[in-house]
């Protein structure tokens, strides 16, 4: 509840930051430039960027669910991301492929922290080349770049103690919690946990789901963005369009409403405002884009709720049966 009303706090300071000093007469450049085609197409790219994404995830679980399963459960997922507080979509999907993979929440959520740190591994290399082949590779320009590394590496340092140190830290952790008079906890609930994820550290499983990140981002929401920007008429290289995805991602991982409303325009204006761009121009992009994106992915992720709803009720009536 405490984060939940953080972030609302944040997303509401910014957006009356934003309305302090931008007018909504900037919405006025869009009158006759818009092109509806690019909507429907918005529509499957996103279902496109779900393949890799899907992909990498599939193989994170070890494909212990059908890849159906793993498909469903990411859309329903992030679209729920987008109106659930405290990533309540992640929530639901480890929900759903409990039931579907019978695999524990343990080790579902060091999936889903994997996943985040291939993320922001990938997001923020792709950042990285896209600054310096704009050539804005400026000590200035690189705050953001030091800070997402630093704490890239941090979680790096922590995988690999877990990899190469499991035997002193299973000690450590052992004699805490019997300094907490929860040793009993710890052995049964959560050390073998921790053994099998380091496992998976050290096997070519890791391999897979590594590559498929990139994809993932280059190819699927890269399309995103620049869809967006033509739809609205404005012109937009690939390397800007990849910079301007750094720069959103990077805004939505600061804490805030479910959708990153807010943090996310600014930091999408922060990336126009780089390219030299007017920010009034990226303002309506940031507006347009988090309004497309919010309607599309929530509309898919109730469609996809439904139909693995319904789908969960014939497989179980079929066991029944049986």
């Amino acid at each position: 509840m405490k984060k939940w009303l953080l972030g609302s706090s944040i997303s509401a300071v910014a957006i009356y930051l934003l309305l302090q000093n931008f007018d909504l007469k900037e919405f006025e450049r869009l009158k006759g430039k818009l092109d509806w085609k690019f909507l429907f197409f918005l529509i499957f790219s996103n279902l496109f960027a779900f393949l890799p994404f899907t992909l990498r995830w599939y193989y994170l679980l070890d494909r212990k669910i059908s890849f159906a399963s793993a498909y469903a459960s990411s859309v329903i997922g992030v679209g729920l991301n987008m109106v659930l507080p405290a990533r309540g979509g992640d929530v639901m999907r480890l929900v759903i492929n409990k039931k579907d993979s019978g695999l524990t929440i343990p080790n579902l959520v060091s999936k889903i922290f994997l996943e985040k740190v291939m993320d922001l591994a990938t997001i923020v290399i792709i950042g990285a080349s896209a600054l310096f082949l704009l050539g804005l590779g400026e000590n200035k320009n690189l705050s953001l770049l030091y800070l997402s590394a630093f704490v890239l590496l941090a979680m790096f340092g922590g995988l690999f103690a877990l990899r190469v140190f499991l035997e002193p830290l299973r000690n450590f952790f052992r004699l805490l919690f019997r300094m907490l008079k929860k040793e009993d906890f710890y052995i049964h609930k959560m050390d073998h946990h921790l053994v099998e994820f380091s496992e998976f550290l050290k096997g070519r499983k890791l391999l897979r789901p590594v590559f498929y990140s990139f994809p993932t981002w280059l190819f699927g929401y890269a399309l995103s963005y620049w869809l967006v920007s033509q739809l609205i008429g404005i012109e937009l290289h690939y390397t800007e369009t990849l910079l301007l995805m750094f720069v959103g991602a990077m805004g939505v991982a600061i804490p805030s409403a479910p959708s990153g409303i807010g943090v996310f325009h600014a930091s999408v204006i922060s990336g126009f405002l780089l390219l030299g761009r007017e920010s009034g121009e990226g303002f309506v992009f940031a507006t347009v884009f988090h309004l497309a994106q919010f309607v599309i992915l929530t509309s898919l992720a109730i469609v996809f709720y439904l139909l693995w709803t319904a789908f969960s009720k014939e497989e179980n009536r079929s066991k029944t049966s049986i």
